[in-house]
Order: structure tokens, then C-alpha cells, then sequence
């Protein structure tokens, strides 16, 4: 079985597939994946989708980290940094609901406030090491201060909690800590009921369907989805632009749920009724509301990542090429766009602009990209396709950990 951060994502599924006892044949009869894809992916020839590997996990009964690899550490200084702060979280977690009486006194909910928006500001960024040492004195604070407030002032804290489990919940997932990330969704959801506002709840939910889409299991996230737009409609209205932009940050969160099962006709009914909503914003300018960014260029962003993942690689390409993001769309959503640019790229057979999209991704997000499966693949299959690897590449494996013949 693979142990090795450098170990090729095919690899992996390949002694897993081993241990499973299935042949190549098999495995493509039971998960219905295509043989020749199935052949690809394992000897590095293609990048896997998401779909593929949430299939091929669920198919081989393991966790898609364990395909992955993930998580990444152990390689550099750097990565220990970035992933030292998760055994504080996961104690702070545990003690969520110990008696108030354990509990040290929070500071006001007015000075907690402006480390929250700091740590925000991180998370946007996509600066894991940073948020990840903000994240555990504001976890255990804001848990203090829902045990020991009441009334409004608990309503507020536990809204400012499940905006930290949010975040807490982003980085456990990005650092590749599946069952770490599950925990801290159940924690916002627990959070966000306390809080009494419908976006917060909105939010929690949204932050839920990523469980179902990593599961594979399409349909009942697409239902939570549903049900939480018709929620929030119905306690919160439409005007008012948060309102709009959770709206349509579900309605992101469907058209990516759609893809992943490779519906077609769905994903484009989300992207479409996605793209309504972002006409709604007066200066079409996107903007970012509890945590979720919204408008035309993230619905772009969007429509890009499904086409990759319904393998309708010449328009991903196309559009990808075409598409010029502005500098205020956060840096999240830049670097993810440049990795499934990069995704596109590759599909269709041009390294150099997959080349530069993963450069791109690192100089706007590098902890992002660094610790990234499908980027890190995605440089892995560039060394493996160049006859001669140049230094660009060397550069970007080396800084990946990964080494290059």
C-alpha cells in the first residue's frame, strides 16, 4: 500500500485495487468507470476528476485521502507549520460542550471580533499557517462565551463561533483532515442553530453538502441544497445582496454536485439560474458575504470546474482561456480557477498553458496549490509528458516535494 507523499495518485489506486482483489476489468465493471480511463489514470497518463475519485474511493472502500495521499507533510519545515495547529483544534473541538464552569473567561465579544476578521482575512488568502495558529484561542473563546452569555450576546457569539468553525472546518479540509472536517461541520451546524440568523444557518448548510459531494452521494446533497435555498427564501427573503449571494453560492455548490454525477442538463439549470442571480448585482462586481464569494466571474470560475469534470475539455479550454479575473475576486477563488485552468489544459493536450496556469496558482495562492491534490498531479502528469522536463517544472516539483527524473 502506497505510504509516500510523492506516490502518483494512479498508483494509489492501483494497490488499492490490488488489495481489493480486483483486476482493471473488474474494477471498471463494479465502480462503472471507463477501463481505458481506469488504465490512464494509473499509470499517470491522465488526471482522475473528482468524480472519478470519489467514485473509485467509494467503489474500493477507502477514503479519497487515501488516494490522495493526503495529508502532505513531513517534506518541508513549512508543511509542519501549516499543519501544527490541527491537534489544537481537534482538542477544542472535542470539549465543545464541557460545563461552563471549566471554562476560562472570554474576552469581549467586541475585542474577539477583530481577531475573527483577521483570521478571515487569512482564510481568503488562503494563508493556512496563519489562520491555522488564529483559529484554536478563537475556537475555545467564542465556545466559552456561548456556554457563559445569554440572550442577544449569546446569539452573537454563537454566530461568530460558526463563522470560526467555518473557517476551522476550511483548513482541516484543504490540509487533507477528512474526519477532523466532518466534526467541525456537525460543530457549525450546532453553532449556527444557536445564532438565530438564517445566513448563518445557510452557510452551515452549504459548508454540509461538501460531506455529501466528497461521499459521493449527489443526490441527498442536492436535496439539502434545495431545501436550504427554499429556507432561507422563506425566513430571509431575496433582496437584501447576502441574501443574493448565499443564493447563488448554492446554487454554485448544485451546479458542482450536478457535475460530479455527470449531469449535464442539471449543471447547466444550476449555472444558469446562478448566473440570474449574479445579474441581480448592481455593478456586476463579485462580493464576498459570510465567507462565500459571489457574482459573474466566480459563476465563470464555476463554469469551468464543471466543464472539467463532465470532460467537456475543448469548451473548459476555450473558456478558460478566454476568461480575465479581476484582481478583487479573492485569492481563493484565483488559485482555484488556475488549477482547474491547469486541469483544462492538460485535457486537451497543451502543457504550456497548463504550465502557466500552475504558476499562476502558486504565485496568487501558494499554500493553496502546494497543498492541492489535482495541482500536485497535475505537476506530477507535466514532468511525465515533457520529453525534456524543463526547469519550470523542476521548480514547481521540487517545490511540491516531488521529485523528477
Amino acid at each position: 500500500m502506497p505510504n509516500h507523499a510523492d506516490e502518483s495518485i494512479g498508483a494509489r489506486i492501483a494497490s488499492y485495487r490490488n488489495l481489493a482483489g480486483y483486476t482493471q476489468r473488474e474494477f471498471a465493471e463494479h465502480s462503472h468507470l471507463s477501463l481505458g480511463n481506469i488504465r490512464k489514470v494509473e499509470r499517470g497518463e491522465r488526471l482522475p476528476t473528482h468524480g472519478f475519485l470519489a467514485t473509485a474511493a467509494r467503489t474500493l472502500a477507502v477514503s479519497v485521502e487515501e488516494l490522495t495521499g493526503q495529508p502532505y507533510r513531513g517534506q518541508q519545515r513549512s508543511d509542519e507549520k501549516a499543519h501544527a495547529p490541527i491537534a489544537a483544534i481537534r482538542t477544542v473541538v472535542r470539549a465543545f460542550d464541557l460545563p461552563p464552569e471549566w471554562r476560562t473567561t472570554p474576552r469581549p465579544l467586541a475585542d474577539i471580533a477583530g481577531d475573527l476578521e483577521e483570521a478571515t482575512r487569512h482564510r481568503a488568502a488562503a494563508r493556512y499557517t496563519r489562520l491555522g495558529l488564529a483559529l484554536p484561542e478563537l475556537l475555545e473563546e467564542l465556545t466559552a462565551a456561548v456556554h457563559l452569555l445569554e440572550g442577544d450576546r449569546k446569539r452573537q457569539a454563537a454566530k461568530m463561533l460558526a463563522s470560526a468553525y467555518y473557517m476551522a472546518h476550511c483548513l482541516a479540509y484543504r490540509l487533507g483532515y477528512a474526519d477532523l472536517a466532518g466534526q467541525l461541520d456537525d460543530r457549525q451546524r450546532w453553532a449556527a442553530g444557536m445564532s438565530a440568523d438564517p445566513l448563518t444557518v445557510a452557510l452551515s448548510q452549504w459548508s454540509r453538502a461538501g460531506g455529501f459531494q466528497a461521499a459521493r452521494e449527489y443526490g441527498a446533497g442536492l436535496r439539502l441544497l434545495a431545501h436550504a435555498r427554499d429556507q432561507l427564501t422563506e425566513e430571509a427573503g431575496t433582496s437584501s445582496s447576502s441574501v443574493v449571494t448565499l443564493l447563488g453560492s448554492l446554487r454554485l455548490r448544485e451546479a458542482t454536485l450536478a457535475s460530479r454525477a455527470r449531469d449535464e442538463q442539471a449543471t447547466e439549470h444550476h449555472l444558469t439560474e446562478a448566473s440570474r442571480l449574479a445579474g441581480q448585482i448592481p455593478d456586476q462586481t463579485d462580493r464576498v458575504r459570510y465567507h462565500l464569494t459571489f457574482g459573474p466571474a466566480n459563476v465563470a470560475v464555476h463554469d469551468i470546474a464543471a466543464q472539467v469534470e463532465l470532460k467537456n475539455a475543448d469548451e473548459a479550454a476555450k473558456r478558460a482561456s478566454a476568461l480575465r479575473l479581476p484582481p478583487s475576486l479573492p485569492r481563493t477563488r484565483r488559485g482555484h480557477h488556475h488549477i482547474d485552468a491547469a486541469r483544462a489544459f492538460l485535457a486537451v493536450g497543451d502543457r504550456d498553458k497548463a504550465l502557466t496556469a500552475l504558476q499562476d496558482a502558486r504565485q496568487v495562492a501558494p499554500q493553496q496549490t502546494r497543498y492541492h491534490p489535482m495541482a500536485r498531479e497535475a505537476v506530477r502528469l507535466l514532468a511525465q509528458q515533457y520529453r525534456r522536463v524543463g526547469q519550470d517544472v523542476r521548480t514547481l516539483a521540487a517545490w511540491m516535494g516531488q521529485a523528477v527524473a
